[in-house]
């Protein structure tokens, strides 16, 4: 991934500059949190939402289908991974995260069907883990409000914590006493593990390590 202006090469993995002008002047992109839904709950939630039309001068660059999580990388990619980890298989879809360089993996076919819940520490740092099992999505968010260290739960159908307050995969308090508040996001995206433990092979997988 290259910039037109200098033709630095970023890494998609960190936003760090790999080669190029800009390598070695701390030049770092900001991860934002990115949705990972169907087109169905994304409209429900963003009924004005616009789509990108199909441009024909382009049909040649757009991709097939794929599949995430499919198993089998080609024999000259696998040469270019220098961090080669055998504790999942190579295209298990694992939610990274992390806190000052505390990385953790979490396997998403862990979970149950429906949105569920993980609460857990990173750095000392309280943290829940949202997850849709089945649709690719999980995120990461700091659990405090207020000072205040909550404790999540999921009935299958819908996440809330101690207060009574329910929330929805994007960290928003959508019903209860804390209704409106919006959970402070961690560092985190869905991935296969083979990327993830090549970028962070010190990285420790919720349920194993």
């Amino acid at each position: 991934m290259a910039d037109r202006q200098t033709g630095s090469v970023w890494t998609h993995f960190s936003g760090e500059v790999l080669t190029g002008p800009l390598a070695g002047t701390g030049a770092q992109l900001e991860i934002r949190p990115m949705l990972h839904t169907s087109w169905e709950e994304w409209t429900s939630l963003y009924p004005d939402t616009l789509v990108m039309d199909w441009d024909e001068e382009f049909a040649n660059r757009y991709r097939p289908s794929y599949q995430p999580g499919r198993e089998g990388l080609g024999p000259q990619f696998m040469k270019t991974i220098i961090n080669w980890d055998e504790r999942l298989s190579e295209g298990e879809l694992v939610l990274g995260a992390n806190i000052c360089n505390d990385y953790r993996a979490y396997v998403l076919s862990d979970f149950n069907p429906g949105p569920a819940v993980v609460n857990d520490f990173l750095n000392q740092v309280p943290v829940a883990i949202f997850v849709e099992s089945g649709s690719h999505f999980g995120i990461a968010y700091q659990a405090t409000v207020n000072g205040q260290a909550l404790s999540f739960s999921s009935d299958g159908t819908a996440i809330s914590d101690e207060t009574g307050s329910t929330w929805d995969l994007n960290g928003l308090a959508d019903s209860g006493p804390l209704a409106g508040t919006q959970l402070e996001y961690v560092t985190s995206f869905v991935t296969e593990w083979y990327g993830w433990a090549a970028y962070h092979p010190n990285s420790t997988i919720y349920g194993i390590d």
